[in-house]
């Protein structure tokens, strides 16, 4: 009990706020809306969990691809209904189309955190207390900078008003090193830690809806792809994760972790970007061998997109068993405590669907995530070879 009250205790002490990409590691926990903090079997426990890895019964390697092309409220929608219009000829167009323009540019630039997202590629491999792993990540925000223009009545706004409008990239590409180790501090109690190297690129830059990466019909990848392939400042930062794991009877199972202890800065041309250290628990119920019920969640608010706005995360995700495990029925949910709608089709939330194939030495799973509008916004591939 020492033990776990110290562990506790240290934990504590770590401030609570968000980190930066990616979201979710491997179509399992896409699939369950992202929460596997608890419950991972897999080499994603480097990621998720170290302690995690303590419980890993067969030593296994792979590989990964994951996407997720997010956009707030259907941003890339409005911005191409946006770009149909002549923006730099504002001031002549009907009533009508400038009282539009000025209600889409209004829905635009209210939504900071606008658009998200990263490509991910990621071999790896996982024995029993320990894990590597190479990632070669690209990933972008957008987000509308501020501007009282848009305050004006539609008639009195100018085209030099509508020139002066602009939105923030953020992008990256790197490679990311990381190794992991965990150990048992009793029977039910594991703690870890992973060790993270990033090495690439990085951009930071402002730019008009006249600039280069606008135009009608770009959508959220085209957007977020500009923005990473921009990427031309070198640099590189070694970051630390830290997790525990305690089991309570045979059925609950909880897990803590500390994403970014360090909380390192990354400069950029434009300034320096901090990654927040974020306290989360999750919590796994396993009644039996087939069925788990997981929920996942941020102990407090913090900065998720690097723009003062503020989100709390929430996940929860049901996963079943067929055929003695041998096929894996997956779904999920992510939303935000912090945002004014929890669900529906004014909310940010995210739905995980998924399965998983257990084919003897061969563990394959496939995951999508899709927004309240219906649309696929995350892809999630992941194939895992046991050795032993």
């Amino acid at each position: 009990m020492k033990k776990i009250a110290l562990s506790i205790m240290f934990f504590g002490l770590c401030l609570p706020t968000f980190s930066f990409f990616p979201f979710f590691y491997g179509a399992r926990s896409l699939a369950l809306g992202y929460s596997s903090l608890a419950f991972n079997y897999d080499a994603n426990a480097l990621f998720v969990n170290p302690a995690l890895l303590n419980s890993i019964g067969s030593s296994l390697g792979g590989y990964q691809y994951q996407t997720s092309y997010l956009d707030s409220r259907d941003i890339c929608g409005r911005l191409g209904s946006i770009l149909a219009h002549d923006l730099g000829d504002f001031s002549n167009l009907g009533e009508k189309d400038r009282e539009s323009l000025l209600a889409d540019l209004n829905m635009v630039f209210s939504s900071r955190a606008a658009i998200s997202g990263f490509q991910f590629h990621n071999p790896g491999y996982a024995g029993k207390g320990y894990a590597v792993a190479v990632a070669t990540v690209d990933a972008a925000v957008i987000h509308p900078l501020q501007n009282s223009v848009l305050d004006k009545p539609a008639g009195e706004i100018t085209n030099a008003d509508i020139a002066s409008l602009r939105l923030r990239f953020i992008g990256f590409h790197y490679t990311e090193y990381s190794l992991a180790f965990a150990f048992p501090l009793s029977a039910t109690v594991a703690v870890g830690a992973t060790a993270h190297y990033l090495k690439g690129r990085n951009t930071e830059f402002t730019a008009a809806f006249a600039d280069e990466p606008f135009r009608a019909g770009s959508g959220a990848k085209d957007l977020l792809s500009y923005a990473w392939s921009a990427a031309d400042r070198n640099f590189s930062k070694l970051n630390f994760d830290l997790g525990a794991s305690a089991a309570f009877g045979p059925y609950f199972r909880a897990g803590l972790v500390v994403k970014n202890v360090a909380s390192p800065g990354i400069s950029t041309a434009a300034g320096e970007l901090q990654l927040a250290r974020r306290l989360v628990a999750g919590l796994s119920f396993r009644p039996d061998s087939q069925l788990g019920i997981y929920l996942d969640i941020d102990a407090s608010r913090g900065d998720l997109f690097q723009t003062g706005v503020e989100a709390q995360p929430i996940s929860l995700g049901i996963e079943k068993g067929l055929f003695r495990n041998k096929l894996f029925l997956r779904t999920g949910l992510w939303s935000d405590l912090a945002a004014d709608y929890f669900l529906g089709r004014k909310s940010n939330a995210l739905y995980g669907l998924g399965c998983g194939f257990n084919l003897g030495k061969f563990l394959v799973d496939l995951a999508l995530g899709i927004d309240p509008q219906g649309r696929m916004k995350n892809l999630g591939i992941s194939g895992f070879y046991m050795i032993q």
